[in-house]
């Protein structure tokens, strides 16, 4: 994970190579890329090169000894406000099957409204650098005209599942509605069919990719393979960001409770804690 995150540095931060000097060690970054517009989502193949996607709808491979590629045919995006092609991950069995994943914000038929959506291709590099096969494997319901919180961190497991957080999209609301993606963190299978150990897997208490629900907005995830557990941090409004161990069937509180406030200054919700919703492993207020 640091390794990843010192990556994501060079490729925002600096131009040339940087000695910086902590406290303990020095630690020398090499520039991967730069000149990005917007970059969101980062993701290494085996041999290590970074892709990068751009929110405007771009999707970049920076091989370690050329130019910056673009990569065609991803899928249509909607770009507005936080919406656009955002994370990018890569096949754990990326040398065999050339399978990668995209999240992004998908335009209704109509173009107005959007929700985020997954998508799998297969990243074709012979001829002209593409995108084959691509499946929207995931969509979310409820698509609103809102260009805010799409969240949109995927993570893939050791055990061939994806987990895709989602937004309360500004709708705060929608954030405790369970037959609602808003607000919720989902797990699917690679392929993007149910898992059967999905909490409302029947569909009757709720809809059954929902994995953990009331999230404001999840842009961070990892897997945790210490407590084989899916982690996220969410943004907070005025404070009250989040790390939570994302459990099943449980309800982070947004916006019933939270550790911040509204940019007003108003209160939100009933207080920091309720019977019934989860508290956070940390929080910043």
């Amino acid at each position: 994970m640091i390794h990843v995150l010192l990556k994501f540095l060079v490729l925002i931060s600096f131009s040339v190579s940087h000695l910086v000097e902590t406290m303990h060690h020095k630690v020398v970054i090499d520039v991967l890329a730069d000149n990005l517009n917007h970059p969101w989502g980062l993701a290494f193949l085996p041999d290590g090169s970074p892709l990068i996607t751009e929110r405007a709808g771009k999707l970049k491979l920076f091989p370690r000894d050329g130019k910056p590629i673009f990569i065609a045919d991803v899928p249509k995006v909607w770009t507005s406000g936080q919406g656009g092609l955002l994370d990018v991950a890569v096949s754990p069995q990326f040398a065999k099957n050339k399978l990668i994943y995209l999240s992004y914000a998908e335009p209704s038929r109509a173009g107005r409204t959007a929700g985020t959506a997954l998508a799998s291709g297969y990243l074709e590099l012979s001829g002209k650098p593409r995108l084959e096969d691509v499946k929207v494997i995931f969509s979310q319901n409820k698509k609103t005209s809102s260009v805010l919180h799409f969240g949109s961190r995927i993570v893939i497991t050791p055990y061939n599942k994806i987990f895709l957080t989602i937004g309360d999209r500004g709708e705060r609301r929608r954030a405790q509605d369970l037959f609602d993606h808003a607000g919720s963190t989902i797990r699917i299978n690679l392929d993007g069919s149910l898992p059967e150990g999905n909490p409302y897997f029947l569909g009757e208490r709720g809809l059954p990719e929902i994995w953990s629900k009331g999230h404001r907005n999840a842009q961070g995830a990892v897997w945790n393979s210490s407590t084989r557990s899916i982690w996220t941090v969410s943004h907070g409004a005025q404070g009250g960001d989040e790390v939570n161990r994302s459990e099943p069937g449980k309800n982070y509180g947004w916006p019933v409770i939270s550790y911040g406030q509204h940019y007003s200054g108003r209160k939100i919700g009933e207080g920091t804690h309720k019977e019934g919703m989860a508290q956070p492993v940390h929080y910043w207020d």
